[in-house]
């Protein structure tokens, strides 16, 4: 039985476990089409396959959260920070790892040579796309556990896996990244838009840009409510807050296989074919740069 004291936290409880079940499918589904599919094994499809992972890694944390509510139990800071550390690892790269995928498209755009050329060595190019998300959040992990609060007994929720001043961190630097994150994708925008052709790229960007809106419009809200939770009157209330301050972003990162099947024919066309509803057999030759895709399609009967 719920502890009355519990009682605020159920509907958010039974929600956050709700976009943890559907987190945990969509983007596994995501994950399994970029092993089967060699068309999906493009730098551009990396990037997009690592913030699918980040996701779900970040959405995960919500069972121990369930746990914690519904058994009424507690545990210390400095416990959910390893219990929620594969948590705090996807939440703090996802964000980066759309900021260079952003990047990704735009070097697609403006310059298609420079960019053909990096895709003869992908390996090299997507580990240099990994050094920012990976230095960032290594940053932040290695201050998370320098801040760690043995003596503070809490439900263990995902913003409170970072202590003090490492939440504070991790909400500023988040702005910073979200700007960033905004202006890279408006001038990938705009670039597209003299295109006439790479109809294909104008695909794969706009579902991109999709899940990066539904993403940047809930880390706004949880910053935005972050900010505003220090006029709270308790600590009980700031902690409710910034727990509740999180539904905007947990939609987005449920959705990405719901707007890449709405959006992009490849994904859906895979989607279907990966469980057996599609009687089409498409295959794609696509290098993610602009006038540089070819298309054969096979149909079955």
């Amino acid at each position: 039985m719920v502890a009355e004291v519990n009682q605020p936290l159920v509907p958010i409880t039974l929600f956050y476990l709700f976009c943890a079940i559907v987190s945990c499918t969509g983007n596994s589904i995501m994950i399994i089409l970029f092993i089967k599919e060699r068309n999906f094994h493009s730098p551009c499809h990396y990037m997009i396959t690592f913030c699918c992972l980040a996701d779900l890694m970040h959405l995960c944390g919500h069972f121990v959260f369930n746990y914690h509510v519904f058994a009424d139990v507690t545990d210390s800071q400095a416990n959910c920070y390893w219990m929620l550390f594969i948590t705090s690892i996807g939440k703090c790269m996802a964000n980066p790892l759309r900021l260079m995928t952003g990047i990704d498209r735009l070097i697609a755009c403006k310059s298609p040579v420079i960019y053909r050329a990096l895709l003869e060595r992908p390996i090299l190019y997507v580990m240099a796309q990994l050094v920012l998300p990976s230095t960032y959040t290594t940053f932040l992990m290695v201050s998370g556990f320098i801040q760690r609060d043995p003596k503070t007994q809490i439900y263990c929720t995902v913003p409170l896996a970072f202590a003090g001043p490492t939440f504070s961190q991790f909400n500023t630097s988040g702005i910073f990244v979200n700007i960033a994150i905004v202006i890279v994708y408006f001038f990938t925008y705009l670039q597209l838009r003299s295109y006439a052709g790479a109809s294909q790229m104008k695909v794969v960007f706009r579902s991109i840009l999709w899940t990066v809106i539904l993403v940047i419009i809930g880390w706004s809200s949880v910053t935005i409510a972050n900010q505003f939770a220090i006029f709270a009157k308790d600590a009980a209330t700031r902690k409710l807050i910034s727990i509740y301050a999180g539904i905007g972003v947990n939609l987005a990162c449920a959705s990405n296989v719901f707007v890449f099947y709405t959006i992009n024919t490849e994904y859906k066309h895979s989607i279907r074919r990966l469980f057996g509803l599609s009687s089409a057999q498409t295959i794609r030759l696509t290098s993610m740069g602009p006038k540089s895709t070819t298309k054969v399609i096979i149909t079955t009967t």
